[in-house]
């Protein structure tokens, strides 16, 4: 009987990614996802918020409890900066992000068995953690950028690591021979692919538009001063692209943004939104902000909020300011105390769900491509071109091509799960 082996993951869809190209490498072992019974577990970690660390912790002291006698291996970003410590919590085998390459010899190790399987030079997949319709492929890694309140470029790596174009190929027809039709490219920061390999992103994404079948890609997400005018063009000319663009914001204020070492304006930011938006008005936009950055204001958390309502973001991921070990705003006067963070970040909040429904409100009427991904008996539902969630009656597979008749709620009296209502055209 082969060795049970469950992958937990933290963190971004890179991380995701990579869970499932470790599943795929120990072929020799039953692998499963957030099992809660293992002869060994890794735990793929995040180091974005020291939250994300404590619920690591957390899942540890959980998993130790429950399986006293069982292995538990720690990788990602986390272990990549703070190995140390996860040895003091007990781990049995702390490895960094590029060992993951390599993690059929490590579980070969704990669990006293051979190995026999030599590590690749790139991760690559050819089934996903999201299920039968989508799937992440891994693209990229390191950033040049130098966030000051950012771990994750310390732990991955300056240094640009590119797939090679012809090796995404391949990775990406096999994703749409075994069914899958939405492959969501991904990576730490995809806007820099190519500059290893005196290429680009643009030059990646017009090689896979011309390969054969029906299938979409989404792009993960982009810094705005990565977003040009030839990337947009691709974007709005190609039936295959996804109109939605995840355009990290982090906040409306100029002052704050160049404490961040961000490298762009908010009218920098606006432009790229009118540039897509010119070609076609629906074009969808989602994004992070961070509420009680050091130094903020409540001037710089109005600009903030005055931005969230203008784009009319289809959805707005919000984080509390985190001090983050290594990083120079850890160490920057006038830190933002707890209670003003959490309030700024509701705020924040309200504002993302006021703009969702806006934005939803103004697709009434359309039509729309929607990929489905999950199927009942009585209604399907999935997402389309703009990345909006919709419910279908009936059971449907595939592209189905639709109307959006309403917007409707998941909870009765919220709006914070907002999807189209739509029928079959």
């Amino acid at each position: 009987m082969k060795q049970k082996v469950s992958i937990y993951t933290f963190g971004c869809k890179m991380n995701q990614y990579e869970s499932q190209a470790m599943a795929e490498m120990l072929h020799d072992y039953q692998v499963g996802f957030s099992q809660d019974k293992a002869d060994l577990f890794i735990v793929n970690s995040c180091t974005v918020t020291s939250e994300a660390e404590r619920k690591l912790r957390q899942l540890f002291r959980r998993l130790k409890g429950l399986n006293p006698n069982s292995k538990i291996i720690i990788t990602g970003c986390y272990s990549q900066l703070s190995p140390n410590e996860l040895r003091e919590l007990g781990a049995d085998e702390v490895i960094g992000v590029r060992e993951k390459k390599a993690i059929h010899k490590y579980v070969s190790r704990q669990l006293n068995r051979p190995d026999g399987v030599a590590p690749s030079e790139f991760l690559t997949v050819t089934s996903s953690i999201e299920g039968r319709t989508r799937a992440f492929l891994g693209i990229e890694d390191g950033c040049l950028n130098c966030c000051s309140y950012c771990r994750v470029r310390l732990a991955r790596g300056s240094k640009i690591i590119s797939k090679p174009i012809d090796l995404v190929k391949r990775e990406f027809e096999g994703l749409v021979s075994r069914g899958y039709r939405e492959i969501v490219l991904t990576g730490i920061n995809i806007g820099y692919y190519g500059f290893d390999l005196d290429s680009s992103l643009v030059k990646l994404l017009i090689e896979l538009d011309k390969l054969e079948g029906e299938w979409r890609i989404r792009l993960g997400s982009l810094d705005p001063d990565r977003v040009d005018g030839e990337l947009l063009h691709l974007i709005t000319t190609s039936r295959r692209m996804a109109r939605h663009l995840h355009l990290s914001l982090q906040s409306g204020s100029d002052r704050i943004l160049r404490a961040m070492r961000r490298k762009y304006t908010v009218d920098e930011y606006l432009r790229a939104v009118d540039r897509a938006r010119s070609v076609d008005t629906r074009f969808a936009f989602t994004t992070d902000l961070i509420a009680g950055f050091p130094g903020e204001n409540d001037s710089d958390h109005k600009e903030s909020l005055k931005v969230v309502e203008q784009v009319e973001f289809l959805k707005v991921h919000v984080f509390r300011f985190s001090r983050r070990p290594g990083t120079e705003a850890a160490e920057m006067k006038d830190q933002i105390d707890s209670g003003t963070k959490k309030a700024r970040s509701h705020e924040l909040i309200e504002a993302g769900k006021r703009s969702r429904k806006k934005y939803l409100e103004r697709q009434i009427g359309r039509k729309a491509s929607v990929l489905i991904q999950k199927t009942g008996h009585t209604e399907s539902s999935g997402f389309d071109e703009f990345y909006a969630p919709h419910a279908i009656e009936g059971a449907h597979e595939g592209f189905v091509n639709t109307t959006i008749i309403s917007i409707e709620s998941q909870r009765e009296g919220s709006d914070a799960e907002l999807y189209c209502r739509s029928v079959v055209r």
